[in-house]
């Protein structure tokens, strides 16, 4: 399909569901590794054979078209086979944060209504004291051997024999219903289309120097929409070689690097910190990779260029959403500005408009939303059409993040618009602040009074999402409650 912008540059992307992808790659690299997860390796025959077997499976036990199969999965080979086996059987890939615990998991499988939960032995814990309610109504499998415990095994069913349902997949349904991270309200769930899905690998594939001959080294998240899609399925679309990473230690890291020869990391700012950092680095040879990509949280100029100078890689970041699947914004490798999310990929336009209507659209270096429009963005949340109407408005999806565009395209964050403080008429983003954990006479001198900070409080850990994001709702709750106790 071929896609015309407001400035008339036109983007043109193939229409084929991610799960057919597949098929095409294993019949391109049959032998060609897809995945490596410690000693196992796993080719691109074997990945799509096991899915399609996985795929019967959940078939045979009524996974149709439009259902939704819950993955509580950290980084693994089993992931991977079961996103792409729901995909192949008609269903909606439904992860969950594999930092959940119990509460959390039994929210989102009542949420989404899933029909089956796939469970990884890693997190059955977590599961075990509900597993009764979870297996109710709905399939319940765990990976790995469990004497005594009653549910379906994980590998039983890859091992079934028989095809996946002969479905063509209609581009416009449900694909995946990830859930936000929520961190200034309760989680929702974002419809993604296999059209949003698709449409965005190839958007970011045009606007990031990425190729089949690359390694990655995937650590961030498969539950978060920046890996699902992009890392993991992004790689899987390239034919492209990934190493799976569970959860990230650097010197394990920096060894898969050498060890594999990675060509490109994805990371994410506390990464990016501790590579800045870490003493370990200067013991490996990073020599092999082209270039960092940094997302999912805004990225400190420091850190990044401390990087920058300790590695002589280059350091690109890009700005998305769980709602636009998730890339809208990238930096371009030869002309990157390290406190810019960049300019729109292709097939993607944005406005800056005002804060109070949002239908007043601001020159550059105006502070204002930044609201997006592309074949990327959502088809809304899930069973919340108020929320949806909040911001999905004539084609264009409101952002909630405030930003300013110079005169070349870049977009730079300042902040969030939910947490954008009114001080006497004038606008302060909390992130003009952060120097105010100094001492209140320091802040004084070096910024506006009204942007100036009236109260501190120290704690001990500021919480965070797995990418790295503050949980800002964790942070007013916990007020609300000392307010109350006073």
């Amino acid at each position: 399909m071929t896609l015309k912008t407001r400035n008339s540059t036109a983007f043109t992307y193939r229409e084929v569901a991610l799960h057919d992808r597949l098929r095409e790659v294993a019949r391109e690299v049959a032998m060609k590794p897809a995945l490596i997860h410690g000693d196992r390796v796993v080719t691109y025959a074997e990945l799509d054979a096991a899915s399609d077997r996985l795929a019967g499976a959940l078939a045979r036990r009524g996974i149709a078209r439009g259902d939704r199969v819950t993955l509580f999965m950290p980084n693994s080979i089993e992931f991977v086979i079961a996103f792409y086996a729901t995909l192949k059987a008609g269903g909606v890939v439904n992860p969950i944060n594999a930092q959940s615990k119990e509460r959390e998991v039994r929210f989102q499988v009542e949420d989404s209504g899933a029909k089956a939960v796939l469970v990884h032995e890693a997190l059955w814990q977590v599961v075990e004291p509900i597993r009764v309610e979870l297996g109710e109504d709905r399939l319940l499998s765990r990976t790995g051997n469990a004497p005594g415990v009653d549910v379906t095994r994980f590998d039983d069913l890859v091992s079934e024999s028989g095809a996946a349902p002969a479905l063509r997949a209609d581009l416009d349904e449900l694909a995946a219903l990830p859930y936000t991270s929520g961190t200034t309200g309760f989680p929702k769930g974002v419809m993604l289309t296999h059209r949003n899905l698709t449409a965005n690998q190839q958007q970011f594939f045009a606007a990031a120097p990425v190729r089949r001959e690359d390694v990655f080294v995937n650590v961030l998240p498969y539950f978060h929409i920046y890996a699902l899609n992009l890392l993991m399925a992004g790689a899987v679309s390239l034919g492209a070689t990934q190493v799976v990473m569970s959860r990230f230690d650097m010197v394990e890291y920096l060894t898969l690097v050498e060890r594999h020869k990675a060509t490109v990391c994805f990371i994410v700012p506390p990464i990016v910190l501790g590579l800045a950092a870490h003493p370990e680095v200067d013991r490996h040879d990073l020599s092999s990779v082209r270039f960092f990509f940094s997302g999912a949280a805004p990225l400190a100029p420091e850190p990044a260029r401390r990087l920058v100078e300790r590695t002589h890689i280059p350091i690109i970041q890009g700005y998305g959403l769980t709602e636009t699947s998730p890339v809208t914004h990238a930096n371009p490798i030869d002309a990157a500005i390290i406190d810019s999310i960049g300019r729109t990929v292709p097939g993607t336009e944005h406005r800056i408009v005002d804060l109070e209507t949002g239908t007043r659209d601001l020159a550059p270096g105006e502070v204002g939303e930044i609201a997006v429009r592309g074949p990327q963005v959502m088809r809304g949340y899930w069973r919340k059409p108020d929320d949806t109407a909040a911001v999905l408005r004539d084609g264009w999806f409101f952002t909630g993040d405030v930003g300013k565009v110079d005169e070349k395209g870049y977009v730079f964050i300042v902040d969030r618009k939910k947490e954008f403080i009114k001080y006497k008429g004038f606008g302060v983003g909390p992130a003009e602040t952060v120097t105010a954990d100094e001492l209140m006479d320091f802040v004084k001198e070096r910024i506006a009074d009204y942007k100036r900070v009236r109260e501190i409080e120290f704690i001990d850990r500021v919480p965070r999402t797995a990418s790295g994001k503050i949980l800002r709702r964790e942070l007013a709750e916990k007020e609300k409650a000392a307010t109350a106790a006073r």
